[in-house]
């Protein structure tokens, strides 16, 4: 990938919107309860494809975002951890960044906010995939008010070229998963 992020459309998730965000309340109550604190900042403990099964509606997010990660690094093995992103207004993320390779996130109820990057932003629309290289710091920046959760998945893409070697090293990131 030469550019430096794409944007895929997936109109299945705004067509099963109440659906998903149902499935992602439901998973994130769960998770706070089970002692796994902010869903954001705990993102190394859990995989949120794990935590969303059975949903047939995970289900099909994950397959279509394994073409994304496919297409994009296609000839690598590599992992991916995801998580659930649940804030208020005055929660939304500062400037911050992400070690692995490539980095990405899935609007499934974005509110009225950009994504800003290092010289570039994303207006956040319900059903759009950014992926894009990681180790660019980012924030998100609320457009207007308003009183619903925000509510992405956020991403990372670990190739097996990153471990020095993957058969004896192992990570910290709990919530990776192997990417068949």
């Amino acid at each position: 990938m030469n550019e430096k992020f794409k944007i895929y459309k997936f109109d299945y998730i705004k067509e099963n919107q109440a659906e998903i965000i149902k499935v992602a309340s439901d998973c994130h109550r769960s998770l706070v309860e089970d002692g796994f604190g902010d869903t954001t900042w705990s993102y190394y403990l859990y995989n949120i494809f794990s935590v969303t099964s059975p949903s047939i509606h995970f289900w099909n997010i994950f397959k279509y975002l394994r073409g994304i990660i496919k297409e994009n690094v296609p000839d690598e093995r590599c992992w991916f951890q995801a998580w659930l992103n649940f804030h208020d207004h005055d929660q939304v993320l500062d400037w911050h960044n992400h070690s692995a390779p490539w980095h990405g996130y899935i609007a499934l109820e974005p509110q009225d906010t950009t994504t800003e990057f290092g010289d570039w932003e994303v207006k956040n629309e319900t059903g759009n995939i950014y992926f894009g290289r990681g180790n660019v710091r980012h924030r998100v920046v609320n457009d207007s008010y308003y009183t619903g959760k925000r509510l992405t998945i956020g991403y990372d893409v670990i190739p097996e070229s990153t471990f020095d070697n993957p058969t004896v090293r192992a990570t910290k990131q709990y919530g990776a998963m192997p990417l068949l």
